[in-house]
């Protein structure tokens, strides 16, 4: 978290003034006491006035017209805190900067500081409501990276009303819950639902999608993500309304007479022209990114239409600082010669393109039936136009705007490292995205990289196709870990939500790698030099020396303030385990299928395939950017769960699941084999319906509460206006109980106490029902726990294929240390 909130030379304020809100300088507290809450009217009030139906209605609109009213007033004295300082807003406005300016590029800081320099001096109130709500929407997304900020509002929201200097100083705070008080606060201000649909600005764009955004980093598979889009759809809605993707002309022959009109206008009225253009402009360009950005995902269709945008693209900084006019050249322009160039138009286009690929990745990719009869080397798949548009974007890109270390601190040095950052992480996952398609998700049986395993294959390849597809996974991924280690020495890795994804993406891929190192030929990811010194050694070794621990660590930090790194950590996790676990499965049931001479495609049950029918279940959790759809722990876990034989020796805490030694194994390449053939401890028993997950909290959980005054953000109080944020709010899940280890023998095994634990209840109703007559007639135990039936599956109880699918759903397996 960046510490820019200092004072007097690099001291955090005092404890006094932490209590008061003041800025510390040693004057008397007087903070501004919050107005009072409104009541919200009541059915009986309404019924004891009376009066007839025209009556009500009038007083229902000037209820309304009271709370927006009150709501305006709350806001403008949130931002009158004496804590916010001019040189705060310095700080966070450079803070806005670093994390969000990339995807919203909107904010002109010279006209921002200008404005909040006359509103300190100024004694007048100010009534510009709509630019408070741009303030609020700053304050946002960048309070929870702001430690004086976080400390301030930690104390004024957990202490009601009194002697301020009585109270001990809050130690303990979370930082997101800043960021949580503003917005709702920012919420309030734009009114109640039907008066904020009502009322069009570009402020209010900026407010709904910087409240978009935040929503977004805050998202969990048990809350999803409909805040953030709901709130990016109404501010797409109301550009479209206030026609900011129209504007330019598209023929240069219609710029002459534009620049000759421009020029008949005096210098300072030239100026702000071309200054509202451009900022209507990067507003309109703000909504299509993070359009592209929400729709990275299966059926998340997306609203901007890039044939649509008649305006050309942001200029370079330097231009959009300084105000001037200048020619760009247009979405889908592809000769730049001559015009005014920048990152950030590179960086759209980029995203343009991202949104296609996103867009073949979540429609099935290669086995979409457009593509069954296509191989990637033919021009007629999309696998091949895709990419023959990221290497015409990569050879048309200048100089200095290509991956290097220098490169970026060339632009690190004029303050412009942040959308160049964003730039080459997207750059890499577009890569990863579309070359990853091709690469079976299993390859246990591949001694060196190769196309699909699963239908639909390619028997016949060009020389050296599927090599070089690989390596284009693995480089792009380390390029992205060698991009996060140089903005972490610096201090300045952007807190972007992009970022967050593509840290997965490649912690994923490394973690692949670790388990299949024979499909990193190269050694991009399994060659990093990392190590965590503070990991406890109990920790596998994957989370604590190469590049997955250094990405992991990353990811770790991050969840500080956003809670989707959270998701993104639980689930490498669970990866890791699942790789350990599949492994050990098809090592040791292929030896039995081998002497049955029996011939099957899936790797669980030790086949040829790739694991295609691994991948499609866990497809989306792998490949969608965030959960817009609520989902159940339940769920996503029952894919990742421990198949038979496989012992958990992970501490309670600890971050995956150890493998055993497989039969077999010496068939296959060693390294696989040696990978596979993790140490076990017999004579243990784990739960299998016990594995720890600890959910992300909740974005609709609100940890600040003063006990009184105007609205202070609880989750039990819905006010005047606020009704449509809590739309989607669920109570704050508890945590499940620990991991339970019960040390045991084989013998000891009851049936009884296993049907207990089975995650699948219908099958659990249905198993216990039976139990006596399964386990005593037939004596299928052996069948649950080593996977050699006495009988054949078919002549058992409930052993058709909606209950036992040839062992496919690992939750039936029993967990055993010895086999």
């Amino acid at each position: 978290m960046d510490d820019l909130g200092e004072n007097h030379g690099g001291a955090p304020p005092c404890d006094s003034c932490v209590k008061t809100g003041k800025e510390c300088q040693f004057s008397k507290p007087d903070p501004p006491p919050p107005p009072k809450r409104t009541e919200p009217p009541t059915t009986v009030r309404q019924e004891r006035d009376g009066g007839s139906d025209r009556k009500k209605l009038k007083k229902i609109d000037d209820i309304s017209k009271v709370d927006n009213q009150k709501a305006t007033e709350y806001a403008e004295s949130t931002l009158k805190a004496s804590f916010l300082t001019e040189d705060l807003w310095e700080q966070v406005l450079d803070i806005y900067k670093l994390n969000f300016a990339p995807e919203l590029p909107f904010l002109h800081l010279p006209t921002m500081k200008e404005k909040l320099g006359r509103k300190f001096k100024s004694s007048q109130p100010d009534n510009n409501s709509e630019f408070n709500l741009v303030l609020l929407g700053v304050l946002t997304l960048t309070a929870r990276l702001h430690t004086d900020l976080v400390k301030y509002l930690a104390h004024v929201c957990n202490n009601p009303p009194g002697n301020a200097r009585t109270r001990p100083v809050q130690t303990q705070f979370d930082p997101s819950a800043a960021s949580e008080y503003y917005a709702e606060i920012l919420t309030m201000a734009l009114g109640p639902l039907r008066t904020a649909m009502k009322v069009a600005s570009v402020e209010r764009v900026a407010a709904l999608l910087m409240l978009g955004l935040y929503e977004w980093s805050q998202t969990s598979p048990k809350s999803g993500g409909l805040g953030a889009w709901m709130y990016v759809g109404i501010a797409i809605r109301m550009a479209q309304y206030l026609r900011l993707g129209f504007g330019d002309a598209s023929k240069s022959d219609d710029v002459p007479s534009k620049s000759a009109e421009l020029q008949r206008r005096g210098s300072f009225q030239q100026s702000q022209v071309a200054l509202d253009k451009e900022i209507r402009r990067r507003t309109m360009f703000s909504c299509f990114i993070l359009d592209r950005m929400l729709a990275c995902g299966k059926e998340r269709v997306p609203i901007v239409n890039p044939g649509d945008l008649q305006i050309q693209l942001p200029c370079s900084e330097d231009k959009f600082d300084l105000a001037m006019e200048v020619r760009t050249g247009f979405l889908r322009d592809r000769a730049r010669h001559g015009l005014d160039d920048s990152v950030l138009s590179r960086f759209i286009q980029l995203v343009d393109l991202w949104g296609e690929i996103s867009r073949f990745s979540s429609e099935g990719g290669r086995t979409n039936d457009r593509e069954r009869d296509c191989p990637p080397w033919t021009t007629k798949s999309t696998f091949y136009r895709l990419d023959e548009r990221l290497r015409e974007f990569d050879a048309e890109l200048p100089g200095t705007f290509t991956f290097s270390r220098s490169n970026y601190f060339k632009h690190e040095n004029h303050q412009a490292s942040s959308v160049y950052v964003l730039l080459h992480m997207l750059r890499g996952l577009c890569l990863i995205m579309l070359h990853r398609e091709y690469i079976p998700f299993v390859p246990i049986r591949c001694e060196y990289p190769q196309g699909p395993l699963d239908e639909p294959i390619f028997p016949t390849s060009p020389e050296g196709f599927w090599l070089s597809s690989a390596e284009q996974v693995f480089k792009a991924s380390r390029e992205i870990i060698d991009l996060v280690e140089i903005c972490q020495r610096k201090k300045k890795l952007p807190q972007s939500t992009i970022v967050l994804f593509a840290i997965w993406t490649a912690a994923f891929c490394g973690l692949y790698a670790k388990h299949f190192p024979q499909m990193d030929t190269a050694k991009h990811m399994l060659d990093y030099d990392f190590e965590d010194a503070e990991q406890d050694e109990s920790v596998p070794e994957v989370f604590r020396r190469g590049s997955v621990a250094f990405a992991f660590n990353t990811l770790h930090g991050m969840s500080t303030c956003q809670k989707l790194a959270s998701t993104y950590v639980g689930l490498l996790q669970r990866m890791d385990k699942y790789f350990d676990t599949i492994k050990q499965d098809y090592f040791r049931f292929h030896a039995k299928t081998s002497k049955a001479g029996e011939v099957t495609l899936r790797v669980r049950e030790g086949g040829t395939g790739g694991g295609l029918e691994e991948y499609k279940p866990r497809s989306d959790q792998l490949n969608n950017f965030g959960h817009l759809q609520p989902e159940d722990y339940d769920n996503i876990d029952s894919a990742d769960r421990s198949s038979p034989n496989t012992v958990d020796h992970r501490p309670p805490s600890g971050v995956g699941a150890g493998a055993g030694t497989g039969a077999g194994a010496g068939a296959f390449p060693a390294a696989a084999a040696n990978e596979s053939a993790k140490s076990t401890q017999s004579g243990s028993f784990t739960a299998i319906n016990r594995t720890p997950i600890t959910p992300a909290p909740q974005s609709g959980h609100h940890p600040f509460s003063n006990g009184g005054g105007y609205p202070t953000p609880h989750p039990e109080v819905v006010y005047p206006g606020t009704a449509w944020r809590y739309h989607n709010n669920t109570p704050q899940q508890q945590p499940l109980p620990p991991l339970q280890v019960y040390s045991t023998s084989e013998a000891m095994l009851d049936p009884t106490s296993i049907a207990t634990e089975a995650n699948n209840r219908a099958f659990d109703d249905s198993f216990k029902k039976a139990q006596s007559r399964r386990i005593g007639t037939i004596g299928d135990l052996g069948y649950f726990s080593s996977g050699d039936p006495q009988v054949t599956v078919a002549d058992m109880p409930f052993g058709e294929a909606s209950y036992i699918p040839n062992l496919e759903d690992p939750s039936y397996y029993l967990q055993i240390g010895e086999y």
